[in-house]
């Protein structure tokens, strides 16, 4: 399929061309920028819901956790180390690593694979500088006047029709 992108080399004209963008209700495909920028999902409305899931499965490990060592320490082989009680204070250690750990792992896992990642894909769209300082949008070329427009005005360094393969 055919789109436009525009090249900006600045954020502060990558902003300002996705305000131009939203004022002029023409829907941006996607944004490759090698760095996060907050305002940019606020602007094109979009959502996420990995700060969520991190909640669930931050909760999921603190249960599956504790009941494997209440469990292993208190009902399967509970030991007498010095009158201590079998459930003491080093369950909050191993909670707190085993949670972070769970969670760092899963939350990546779900990461890849709603960005759709996996060994050996084959790359769709690669332009020189985009991974170090270039911020590439597209655009559908059913808007493609109004978006060459907006991406000369807005200081685009560079624009083109690509093909990228769906």
């Amino acid at each position: 399929m055919k789109k436009l992108i525009g090249v900006y080399d600045d954020d502060v004209k990558l902003m300002n061309g996705i305000d131009r963008f939203v004022e002029n209700k023409v829907p941006v495909d996607d944004v490759i920028t090698p760095f996060v920028i907050e305002e940019l999902f606020e602007k094109l409305k979009v959502h996420s819901n990995i700060q969520f899931l991190g909640f669930v499965y931050g909760v999921m490990a603190l249960i599956g956790i504790f009941s494997g060592l209440y469990y292993t320490f208190v009902v399967d082989y509970p030991l007498n180390i010095g009158g201590k009680p079998s459930l003491s204070l080093t369950f909050v250690v191993l909670l707190f690593v085993g949670m972070v750990l769970t969670v760092v792992l899963l939350t990546t896992a779900t990461f890849f694979h709603q960005e759709r990642l996996q060994p050996f894909k084959k790359i769709k769209f690669e332009y020189p500088g985009m991974h170090d300082d270039k911020m590439v949008v597209f655009v559908g070329e059913s808007y493609k006047d109004k978006a060459e427009q907006i991406f000369k005005e807005t200081g685009a360094i560079d624009i083109q029709e690509v093909e990228i393969e769906a």
